[in-house]
C-alpha cells in the first residue's frame, strides 16, 4: 500500500495507512489542525484522549508542535485506579508523552492526584471539573475532540464487553477490565464530542475492527458501538488491523 486509503462505513469515515509509522504522523497532523482551527473562533479547546499504548507515538510528535497549547484542556477518557506514579497510570504516560515539550504548556485534568482519595469524591471531582471546562451550556459536557482506542476485545475508554454499567444514565462510572478497576467517561459524554476518532493499529486489533464497522455487531460484545454521532466518526488504522476488511 503506497497511499492511504479511505472508504465510507456507514457512520464512520476509515483512513488506513502503510504502517503504524505514517498512521502516527497522519494523526498528529489531523489534531494539530483541529486544534489550531477551532482555536480561531473560540477561546480553548477541549481534548479527551485514550490511554494505552497506541497512542503515544502520536503524543510524542504532537509535544513538538509549537501551537497554542495554553488553550488546551486534557481530559482521559478513562484511567486505572492506580497510584499515578505507577507505570499503569495513563497520566503517567501522558506527562512523559503529550505534556512535554510545547505540549507541556497545555491544562491537564488528573483524575487521581491522589490514589488515597475516596472513589465518589473522585467522581465528583471530575463530573464538576467536565461541567466547569467542557461547555456548560450543553448537556452532557462536550469536547471538541475525542481520542479513543480499541481494544483487541472491542472495549473503548473502560467500557468493556458485556459490563452491565457500560450505558448507565451518567456522565462517569467505576467499571472492572483485564484485572483492575477503572474510572471511565461514558457513553454519554464521549458520543457528545463535536468530533470523535478511533486509533487502531496492530494485527490483534483486526477482528476488533470488523466488528466495529459490522452494523449488525452487538453493543455487549462491541462495547465501542455505544459510541455513536450526529457526524462522522473518524477511524484511522494501519494497513496490518484492517486485513479482516472486505473493501
Amino acid at each position: 500500500m503506497d497511499e492511504m486509503i479511505e472508504k465510507s462505513f456507514d457512520e464512520y469515515n476509515l483512513y488506513i495507512y502503510k504502517d503504524k509509522l505514517e498512521l502516527s504522523s497522519n494523526v498528529s497532523n489531523f489534531i494539530e489542525n483541529q486544534i489550531i482551527q477551532s482555536i480561531k473562533i473560540k477561546d480553548r479547546f477541549q481534548f479527551c484522549v485514550s490511554g494505552g499504548s497506541t497512542p503515544k507515538s502520536v503524543y510524542q510528535l504532537l509535544s513538538k508542535r509549537d501551537i497554542e497549547w495554553e488553550k488546551v484542556d486534557i481530559f482521559l477518557g478513562d484511567e486505572r485506579c492506580v497510584d499515578p506514579k505507577s507505570e499503569l497510570s495513563n497520566s503517567l504516560m501522558l506527562r512523559n508523552s503529550l505534556l512535554t515539550k510545547y505540549g507541556s504548556k497545555a491544562f491537564f485534568y488528573e483524575i487521581f492526584s491522589d490514589i488515597k482519595v475516596d472513589d465518589n469524591i473522585s467522581k465528583k471531582l471530575l463530573i464538576s471539573k467536565l461541567i466547569e471546562k467542557c461547555n456548560s451550556n450543553s448537556k452532557p459536557p462536550s469536547f471538541d475532540l475525542t481520542l479513543l482506542g480499541l481494544g483487541d476485545d472491542g472495549h473503548t475508554a473502560s467500557l468493556f464487553p458485556y459490563q452491565k454499567n457500560n450505558n448507565l444514565d451518567d456522565l462517569v462510572i467505576f467499571n472492572e477490565g483485564k484485572g483492575l478497576k477503572r474510572i471511565s467517561l461514558t457513553p454519554k459524554v464521549l458520543s457528545a464530542s463535536t468530533n470523535i476518532m478511533f486509533l487502531v493499529s496492530g494485527a490483534s486489533k483486526q477482528l476488533a475492527l470488523k466488528r466495529l464497522l459490522d452494523k449488525n455487531e452487538s453493543l455487549e460484545r462491541t462495547p465501542s458501538k455505544l459510541i455513536k454521532s450526529s457526524n462522522p466518526i473518524s477511524i484511522f488504522c494501519d494497513e496490518e488491523s484492517s486485513k479482516e476488511l472486505l473493501i
